[in-house]
């Protein structure tokens, strides 16, 4: 690099290069080199799920699901557009940093950082991180007025990666009873995801960064890059600390956040970020296995002379006179009341400004006080949390940080959350609930091969984008084209009768009419394979249950299947229980092709006319699958399966089920007849009672 010196410049813009200077260089790595094909401007940025298939040059949005594929080249007129409206935009918006950032995030984030063959990085996550890196060494101190003070810069530890991780979040979400559950599901989760951004604000506002400071904050789990100065580390002990203590005294110890940070290099960022990602990895889960120990008189007890009593949501033992009735519920805690009021207004919340403590308000954090914004925007709020948008309304004075969020709901009676009876009724055949409670395959792996600071910020924002920004879009039916064949069990609804519960990070809970559930499944697969480049895969579990089932049993039972995906393999659904000594979950593209085979010849929006009066048939179809299931090595099952087919005279439409294939055999792999349950099954579930 040319020396600055040369360009005659004043010394703080000299400082300022510099630093941009370093700070490019730690937020790429080395650049890949242009090697024989040199830099090339139509190049389209590479998917960094898939390095082999790229992007069109397109602005972010919400319309299209934006999967990689074979895109050769992005043209002159590509950029001109991207140039243009940013351009535009630009004169309207004030010059700040929490305008600025997701004014780049919507039109920089398909622009590629650097012209090579295969750059994954766009241009918004480098800039961003650079910008980061930038501020986080001129706090530290840092101003290089030469290249060899700039090369300094580097070499000593003047930064500090700070990682959080919220231990317990599902089993807070789930610890919940009594009427009105669903509202309460619902609203739990977002006050966990306002908590986590409430830390995260805190540390940013202590530590004198900005919003581009955090590389990413997804399903509770967040990392910021910043100064290491001992006032810096002090801030966040005592942000810790009281943190802990909010915790333990306000959710009962049930939520835990591991807060750590680690001192590093800049060369140690460029020489190997997987190792330094890595380290504070394992601060982080050694910070968790020591929960609470800066709460002090953890194991003292206050004792009450009043009488106390157990809230009727959460279970938590408070004063009687503390206790707050609600009409239906009976007396909950202050905490269970304001979320009671927040799930009921959540359909009309924009997002959530956060005040100072002192403010009044219903719902508090551990720094923060949380006001739904339902109508006319408070004034004087420190930030406003504001859903699913880049661009605030110019009623918006303090920071504006986007708060992307997969709210799709069906509503109910009196235009509120619609409850677990309605979804039952609202079910084809048998009046169960549905869920779906599904995660990604190897993810920690994935971002374990992330090697620069700048990917690991592109992978994690990707990822949360397709739970948070398209899956309520993909519920809603868009993208057709890119999901292709699912099974189904009828047209796919307008409004469908679901409710997102929680999605974010890697994975996501989803409830609705079983039916829908169902087919919602196999859909959220379809987007996510093509989303990723096929590069990656997910596992769900589905369940079907009475709706007066306790939601706390739904969890355990819903985690208890989908660990069983997992185990046998991943990139798996568990579609129903089944008997048998073979895996119980299916792959997709088995389930897929049963369905296609037998369960198509069976069902169409209804019994096919030959089986309308042959249900007695299918139930004995299954009866002979759970004979093979018990012992595969008599073949009785199919000589049975043989008379029943041809008894009503439809051995040729499934001949292969009785045949024995003699290649699963010698694999140790079980025969057709074994798979049929899982199609059967939620066949006649859609058709009981009819």
């Amino acid at each position: 690099m040319r020396e600055i010196d040369d360009l005659g410049l004043d010394e703080e813009l000299k400082v300022a290069l510099y630093l941009v200077y370093v700070a490019d260089n730690i937020s790429s790595k080395e650049r890949e080199e242009p090697g024989k094909t040199g830099y090339d401007v139509t190049r389209p940025l590479k998917s960094v799920f898939n390095r082999e298939l790229a992007y069109p040059l397109v602005e972010l949005s919400e319309s299209r699901l934006p999967f990689p594929g074979h895109i050769e080249k992005v043209t002159k007129d590509d950029y001109r557009y991207i140039v243009n409206i940013i351009r535009k935009k630009l004169l309207e918006t004030p010059l700040k940093i929490d305008r600025i950032l997701p004014l780049f995030e919507k039109y920089l984030t398909f622009v590629s950082s650097a012209t090579t063959e295969n750059n994954v990085i766009s241009l918004y996550d480098h800039l961003k991180m650079t910008s980061a890196i930038a501020l986080a060494l001129y706090n530290a101190g840092c101003r290089p007025k030469k290249l060899r003070e700039a090369d300094n810069c580097m070499k000593e530890e003047n930064l500090l990666l700070i990682e959080g991780d919220f231990s317990g979040i599902q089993a807070y979400i789930y610890n919940v009873s009594g009427k009105g559950t669903l509202k309460y599901l619902r609203a739990r989760s977002s006050y966990l995801e306002l908590i986590s951004w409430d830390v995260v604000l805190r540390i940013i506002e202590e530590l004198d960064l900005t919003l581009a400071n955090v590389v990413f904050n997804a399903g509770g789990h967040f990392m910021i890059i910043a100064q290491n100065t001992g006032e810096a580390r002090n801030k966040l002990e005592n942000i810790r600390k009281e943190l802990s203590e909010w915790l333990w005294n306000n959710l009962d110890g049930e939520v835990y956040l591991g807060l750590e940070w680690m001192k590093v290099k800049g060369e140690d960022m460029v020489k190997d970020f997987r190792e330094v990602r890595e380290k504070l990895g394992k601060l982080v889960a050694r910070r968790k296995l020591r929960r609470f120990e800066f709460v002090d008189n953890i194991f003292s007890f206050e004792r009450y002379s009043e009488r106390l009593i157990e809230c009727s949501v959460c279970g938590r033992e408070i004063r009687e006179e503390e206790g707050i009735e609600l009409e239906g519920i009976g007396k909950v805690c202050k905490t269970c009341e304001a979320l009671f009021h927040l799930g009921g207004n959540l359909l009309k919340v924009k997002g959530f400004a956060l005040f100072e403590k002192g403010y009044e308000g219903e719902l508090s954090g551990p720094f923060s006080k949380f006001v739904p914004i339902t109508g006319i925007i408070p004034k004087g709020a420190k930030y406003y949390l504001l859903k699913n948008t880049f661009e605030p309304s110019a009623e918006v004075e303090g920071t504006f940080v986007p708060y992307f969020v997969s709210d799709y709901y069906q509503e109910g009676e009196g235009n509120q959350v619609v409850t677990f009876e309605e979804l039952a009724e609202a079910s084809k055949g048998a009046k169960l609930v549905g869920v779906i409670k599904g995660d990604v395959d190897h993810l920690g792996l994935f971002f374990s091969n992330r090697e620069t600071i700048s990917e690991y910020a592109t992978a994690s924002r990707f990822m949360d984008y397709f739970f948070k920004f398209y899956l309520k879009q993909i519920i809603r039916g868009y993208y057709e084209d890119v999901i292709g064949y699912v099974p189904s069990l009828g047209e796919w609804r307008e409004r469908p009768n679901v409710v997102v519960v929680y999605a974010g990070g890697d994975d996501f809970f989803i409830v609705g009419a079983w039916n829908e559930i169902f087919e919602l499944a196999f859909r959220v697969r379809n987007a996510f394979s093509s989303y990723t480049g096929n590069n990656l895969t997910i596992s769900m579990a589905l369940g079907y249950f009475h709706p007066k089932t306790p939601i706390y049993r739904v969890a355990e039972v819903m985690k208890e299947r989908l660990d069983i995906a997992k185990d046998e393999g991943r990139n798996a659904v568990y579609i129903v229980d089944r008997l048998g000594t073979f895996r119980k979950s299916y792959p997709w593209d088995l389930y897929i092709k049963y369905w296609k085979d037998i369960g198509e010849k069976i069902y169409s929006n209804g019994l096919r006319e030959e089986f309308r009066d042959k249900k007695g048939l299918l139930y004995k179809m299954l009866e002979i699958r759970d004979l093979y299931a018990k012992d595969p090595e008599d073949v009785k099952w199919a000589y049975l399966l043989a008379y029943h087919l041809s008894r009503h005279e439809l051995e040729e439409k499934f001949r292969t089920l009785f045949g024995i294939d003699v290649e699963a055999l010698e694999r140790g792999e079980p025969q057709p007849i074994y798979w049929i349950d899982g199609v059967l099954k939620v066949i006649l579930t859609a058709v009981r009672g009819g």
